[in-house]
């Protein structure tokens, strides 16, 4: 369902924007040709850009996401693999683990392979955010943490298992990319897998530098400011993100844990092992029976390790994963709010503005009144009065320390009802501009509210196959182990059965 966004008036005549859950056309956007600061490309695009890209358009998103074989339990290979890191080095002579990236979209097509750092994939997904601050970017690995650091001093980069967690996530990432049917069409997209430059070159060629310094609106605004009107379908979408990202952070740790015990219980199980293999060697009639009992007990030790590599790959990756998509939902509600929250604030300045002219021009009608009465006035006794200031004058051009009056009266105001005219004057040009800014951020929120709700959308039906592929996953691993288990217990029962009594 979209949520579009319709523009309601208040007791202030300020709009407020509301969900309309049911469903609407989406709202025009011809006369936003640069909504977001930058011309819609995918509604104006003319083709592919580039082969790569005509082939990305071709290919259905279950090559690039594949589901999991629920029977067999096998996942297809995605067109997009990192298969192989390697230790390099910079021209400083400092270290770095690179990735190779393989394309390859049919068995007999040719294969496009590129090698980037963690750190230009840090710099390509944060270029995406800004050049599409209404979808949901698929997350990356998160960085070292101090405690990789303190654990293994210069050496976290390079440990197996971080970088075998990092592959499956950069991988996941780049085919996630490639399914979506906006960021997929980016032209950066294809250089970053085509190779051959550096991600600093590949940007630099772009012309797309420039977004990354831009600011997400054109007044300062903090995306936990209160709304006067918050869109209730939105808050139900932060309030659900806040809830998932609770539960799948809490399964995801409670699985870490359970994966160091199967580790530890491996390990137990060695020794275990260990101990009936030494003791059937000092039995005659029972060595046959505990010999049997210890090869169960190794069967068990091999199945467990493959029971935590598997939970490893293929549980515990995704719910890591979408630990971090969780967080890219949110920000992606926090930059929305903030648009929400910086139309409110144009609105209030623009009420402001328009009472302030209310008033500047209820003075300057008032002053021309009084300035008609007084002329009117003055028509009558005007002999009088000449003759007055003349006097006047005479006196104060005489009087001793009239150049100090004279300093003090270039201070004050002599020309009153020409500054009023220059505030009206600058008053209205305020409200114009903040009209016409009112405008902009009224079409980006309308539009940035369907395109959301769109990506969110496609974002649900998404984690659906994920998560149930994982879960799914999780219960195939568990089968095996228990077959594995059983078998081996099967035959040192039948083996124990055989001692004479």
């Amino acid at each position: 369902m979209s949520a579009s966004a319709q523009q309601s008036e208040d007791e202030d005549g300020a709009p407020s924007f509301t969900s309309n859950v049911t469903g609407s056309s989406p709202p025009a956007v011809s006369s936003i040709d640069n909504v977001f600061g930058r011309q819609d490309e995918r509604r104006k695009k003319n083709g592919p850009c580039c082969q790569l890209d005509r082939q990305i358009h071709d290919t259905p998103s279950t090559a690039f996401l594949p589901v999991l074989n629920g029977i067999e339990g096998k996942e297809a290979k995605p067109v997009i693999t990192i298969e192989q890191a390697l230790k390099c080095n910079d021209m400083s002579g400092g270290a770095y683990i690179a990735y190779i990236i393989l394309t390859r979209f049919t068995d007999d097509s040719a294969q496009l392979e590129s090698k980037h750092r963690y750190s230009e994939f840090e710099g390509f997904r944060t270029l995406l955010t800004k050049l599409h601050p209404t979808a949901v970017i698929p997350p990356i690995p998160t960085k070292h943490s101090v405690a990789d650091y303190a654990a293994k001093p210069k050496k976290a980069k390079e440990d197996p298992q971080i970088i075998e967690q990092r592959k499956r996530m950069l991988q996941s990432f780049l085919n996630r990319v490639a399914a979506h049917p906006v960021l997929g069409e980016e032209h950066i997209f294809h250089r970053f897998l085509e190779g051959g430059a550096t991600w600093s070159d590949i940007l630099a060629d772009s012309g797309l530098s420039s977004y990354l310094k831009r600011k997400d609106t054109s007044v300062k605004v903090s995306d936990k400011g209160a709304l006067k009107r918050p869109d209730p379908h939105f808050v139900s979408a932060e309030d659900y993100t806040a809830r998932f990202a609770s539960q799948i952070n809490h399964t995801y740790k409670v699985h870490k844990n359970m994966s160091k015990h199967l580790d530890e219980m491996g390990s137990t199980y060695s020794d275990l092992g260990a101990a009936y293999n030494g003791w059937s060697l000092s039995e005659n009639v029972l060595a046959h029976g505990i010999e049997q009992v210890g090869q169960a007990v190794d069967s068990t030790i091999a199945a467990t390790h493959h029971l935590s590599r598997a939970l490893d790959a293929d549980f515990a990756s995704p719910l890591q994963e979408y630990t971090q998509y969780s967080k890219s939902v949110d920000t992606l509600l926090k930059w929305r709010h903030k648009k929400h929250v910086e139309y409110e604030t144009l609105s209030d300045s623009l009420i402001r503005k328009q009472s302030s002219l209310q008033k500047l021009e209820a003075s300057e009608s008032e002053a021309q009144r009084l300035s008609a009465v007084l002329n009117a006035e003055g028509a009558h006794g005007s002999g009088h009065h000449h003759h007055h200031s003349r006097n006047s004058s005479t006196a104060s051009a005489s009087t001793p320390g009239g150049g100090i009056i004279a300093t003090i009266n270039s201070f004050i105001d002599n020309d009153p009802a020409a500054t009023r005219r220059n505030n009206i004057s600058r008053t209205k040009d305020r409200i114009a501009t903040l009209e016409a800014q009112r405008t902009l951020c009224r079409q980006e929120l309308e539009l940035a509210n369907e395109e959301i709700q769109t990506d969110l959308d496609r974002f649900q039906m998404h984690k659906i196959s994920d998560l149930r592929n994982a879960l799914l996953a999780y219960a195939i691993a568990q089968r095996r182990f228990c077959q594995k288990a059983v078998e081996a217990w099967t035959d040192a029962k039948a083996e124990v059965e055989k001692i004479q009594q």
